[in-house]
């Protein structure tokens, strides 16, 4: 008989542990995924190059933010910027740039850094706070022969649209738009520069953009911004 009963509760224990075996096959086990504070620089606005990407890797915004005054920032080919940071021995050279910070899934931040252009890596960064997150920092090979765009006040924003102001006041005057036309082209330069003064980068960057568009401008610069592009 208690070999009976021995037999029973053998076969008890092992369906059991075959029961608890298929059940983890069926449901999958909920694993918390790591974030990590990845800080870049202009993607709402420029950021029709890297914004897909961290959109389509589960990232979301944070907030903007500055560095420490530490780096020069570079237009790469006018398509998009990079930074890079100052030797020790020229530490006055640096400035405070501009930066957007980025929630992005841990291993979602080789993949990312596998679509930028080469010479672009993951380092970490000191913001103007002392807080320090994961970045993107260029090589210093990478802005060999670059515009070096760092007196724009660290901003690849202001970079845009300051540019985008000089632009139309050269093409105005070559213009072979009707009057009204360009009556419409420089109230858009004038609403521009006056959200420009206001620190509204990216409504400024609108305005001058359609100012762009309507004198058939190819600029690099405003190539890859679309009519109406508004950032989240």
């Amino acid at each position: 008989m208690n070999g009976v009963k021995k037999v029973k509760v053998n076969l008890i224990i092992c369906m059991t542990v075959l029961l608890g075996i298929l059940v983890l096959q069926v449901v999958p086990v909920a694993v918390a995924q790591e974030n990590v504070l990845l800080a870049v620089i202009g993607t709402l606005m420029r950021g029709l190059e890297h914004e897909p990407d961290l959109v389509n890797l589960g990232a979301t915004f944070v907030r903007e933010d500055r560095t420490e005054p530490a780096y020069r920032l570079y237009s790469i080919n006018d398509i998009q910027p990079a930074m890079v940071r100052v030797p020790p021995a020229n530490a006055t050279d640096g400035v405070s740039v501009a930066v957007e910070i980025w929630s992005v899934p841990a291993d979602g931040v080789l993949p990312l850094l596998e679509k930028g252009t080469p010479g672009l890596a993951i380092g970490k960064v000191k913001l103007q706070n002392d807080t320090v997150v994961l970045g993107v920092i260029a090589e210093p090979a990478l802005v060999v022969g670059m515009k070096d765009i760092s007196s724009y006040n660290g901003s690849f924003r202001d970079y845009i649209a300051r540019t985008g102001m000089e632009l139309i006041d050269n093409a105005t005057q070559s213009s072979n738009l009707t009057a009204e036309q360009l009556d419409a082209v420089k109230q858009l330069r004038i609403e521009g520069e006056l959200l420009y003064n206001n620190n509204q980068l990216r409504g400024s960057i609108d305005s001058l953009n359609t100012a762009v568009k309507m004198l058939g401008l190819k600029d690099r610069l405003y190539l890859n911004i679309p009519l109406g592009y508004t950032a989240p």
